[in-house]
């Protein structure tokens, strides 16, 4: 007869590999995205579907869901992604059938504050508006998008802890552009306004004329020869006396 501690040995190793399995159960993914969420780890460059025994690191700030497939919109740029930007300025729609084949456009909204890249042009049938080679959306902001404000805000938080390279904004947002307006490099003079409060100051004192008196000098020169016995010329010598004018 056999003892039925094997049997338990072989119950505790099935629930142990389960368990294993069920942790590693495949995240599926569509289009570029983080390896990791550490920028050091780069990119995995699969454009089409394919699948992932991790799960996305900021999956609710970085990466968007539709139909269980993770799709990453944040900026690529701290990962070391060197292919074709586009750069945007604040919050915007993005289309996620750019990666997953429908018929209708699948829009979510990047809430990246301030100027930032993207791998892709804006999408044709969304409101957007150029200014400088920079994409500001033009449209308005849905209830939807409001509502996720305070939760996927926080993609901004993530991005404050690494080195993110920036394109470069030197004018205003268009007026089209209805977002956030967040790190404009503007150095516009600020016109002063100095505002008084009460009747006018009183005039300045008036100054007393001046009265210059102006002296001139006359010099008289008196010329002397003086002779010795030897009839030797030895110099002159000029007295001078002054006389003053007053006039």
């Amino acid at each position: 007869m056999s003892s039925p501690l094997p049997l338990a040995g072989l119950s505790a190793v099935l629930l142990l590999v389960s368990a294993s399995v069920a942790e590693a159960k495949p995240w599926k993914h569509a289009g570029m995205h983080p390896r990791t969420g550490r920028p050091a780890d780069g990119l995995c460059h699969i454009e089409t579907m394919h699948v992932h025994t991790a799960a996305p690191v900021h999956g609710e700030t970085l990466y968007r869901t539709r139909d269980d497939v993770h799709i990453f919109i944040g900026d690529p740029t701290p990962f070391g992604y060197e292919g074709p930007r586009h750069a945007y300025y604040g919050h915007h729609p993005v289309v996620l059938n750019v990666y997953i084949q429908v018929d209708v456009d699948v829009v979510e909204y990047c809430y990246h504050d301030g100027p930032h890249y993207h791998a892709y042009a804006p999408p044709p049938r969304q409101e957007f508006v150029d200014r400088e080679d920079v994409h500001y959306y033009a449209g308005e902001y849905p209830d939807e998008y409001k509502r996720d404000s305070p939760r996927r805000g926080r993609v901004n938080t993530v991005y404050s802890g690494w080195e993110v390279p920036r394109p470069v904004v030197t004018v205003a947002p268009p007026p089209q552009y209805h977002g956030p307006i967040i790190q404009v490099g503007l150095n516009l003079p600020v016109p002063r306004v100095e505002l008084r409060v009460g009747a006018p100051p009183p005039p300045p004192p008036r100054r007393e004329r001046e009265v210059v008196i102006i002296r001139e000098e006359h010099v008289v020169h008196e010329h002397h020869d003086d002779h010795h016995d030897h009839g030797k010329h030895h110099g002159k010598h000029d007295k001078h006396k002054k006389s003053k004018g007053r006039h």
